[in-house]
């Protein structure tokens, strides 16, 4: 038999060491790769739900929400664990197989209430810009229960976060107060929707605040409310929401719809006869004559809502104006205006 030659002891050596690097590289690819600390991470924001954000590095690619929760990580309104420097790392790793190691560890592993981020930066004496620098994945001005928290030199005590615990309930208390008189506000400009129900009032040309209440048998303050009018200030076409009892409903709808009265042709005596309570023009206008002293700037002070351009555009005139000239003033223009308080004459 021949004997094996050196050249062929190391050729076969050689080739049994090759046999054995090529089975550890392939046990390798079955198990999880060890990343070094020198790995590159950084913050991918997505403003779109379901795109990967997160932290992510050229070996590991940011997760999406569907992945992050099947890692086990929490995300709410409040906190989401993509972002959390270490927790956000390892999960992102994990679920592509890898493992890394991270070298920043939680202060505060995880938080036994919610606690307001202020609060935590008075306490820890740091800057809140900063504290949330440290924390990208609180999404809201508060600690909320069971978050880790990094970047501070604080060690609470029971009682210390009793007392912040306690702080942010009250903070949150204020809040459904501040919303529950807000609301009551709100509700309170409209009757028991149970008992009454809203009809639409379309304003006509002479219209007025109190025909109107006087038509569908409402208070003209309810008028105003209902409406968020400030003053009686109306114009013809306007849409007003009027709230009336359930009962009366179909009544007040026909009010509502029923066209206005003609008003009766005058006889030519009563056209030929002065008469004071007569309107200058169709019921949109008083007429007002002009006093001995009286300028265009007196007249519209006696006016509320107008203005002495007003009258000039509405008379075609410039500031001459005399004793005994007739003046048209338009009373939708007058903020409050009603028959009582404004003769059509003056």
């Amino acid at each position: 038999m021949r004997r094996p030659t050196a050249s062929s002891s190391y050729l076969f050596l050689f080739l049994l060491c090759c046999f054995h690097g090529l089975h550890a590289a392939s046990t390798a690819t079955d198990t999880a790769t060890v990343v070094s600390l020198d790995t590159h991470w950084e913050l991918v924001r997505s403003p779109a739900t379901f795109e990967p954000a997160g932290w992510q590095s050229t070996e590991v690619p940011a997760l999406t929400r569907v992945q992050a929760v099947k890692m086990g990580l929490t995300i709410t309104d409040f906190v989401d664990e993509r972002f959390d420097p270490v927790k956000g790392k390892q999960a992102a790793s994990q679920y592509y197989g890898q493992d890394v190691a991270v070298s920043l560890i939680a202060v505060v592993a995880a938080a036994p209430g919610n606690v307001l981020l202020s609060a935590v930066a008075d306490e820890a004496q740091i800057k809140l810009r900063a504290l949330e620098a440290a924390n990208p994945h609180l999404n809201r001005d508060v600690l909320p229960k069971g978050a880790a928290l990094y970047g501070v030199q604080w060690s609470p005590l029971p009682e210390d976060w009793t007392a912040l615990v306690q702080e942010q309930q009250e903070y949150e208390a204020g809040l459904v107060a501040q919303y529950e008189k807000r609301k009551k506000q709100v509700l309170s400009f409209q009757p028991d929707p149970s008992t009454h129900d809203a009809i639409t009032y379309t304003v006509r040309t002479g219209d007025y605040l109190g025909r109107i209440s006087t038509t569908l048998g409402v208070k003209v303050s309810d008028l105003q409310k209902w409406n968020r009018i400030k003053g009686n200030t109306i114009y013809p076409g306007q849409k007003l929401t009027v709230w009336v009892p359930s009962k009366k409903q179909e009544s007040a709808r026909i009010a509502a719809s029923a066209p206005k009265e003609t008003p009766k042709t005058a006889s030519a005596t009563e056209a030929q006869a002065p008469n004071k309570e007569v309107l200058a023009l169709a019921g949109n206008y008083l007429s007002y004559e002009v006093k001995p002293g009286d300028t265009l700037w007196g007249i519209a002070n006696k006016f509320p809502g107008v203005s002495a351009d007003n009258i000039k555009t509405w008379n075609k005139v410039d500031e001459l104006i005399k004793a005994g000239d007739r003046l048209k003033i338009n009373t939708q223009t007058i903020t409050d205006y009603s028959p009582d308080k404004y003769p059509s004459t003056l």
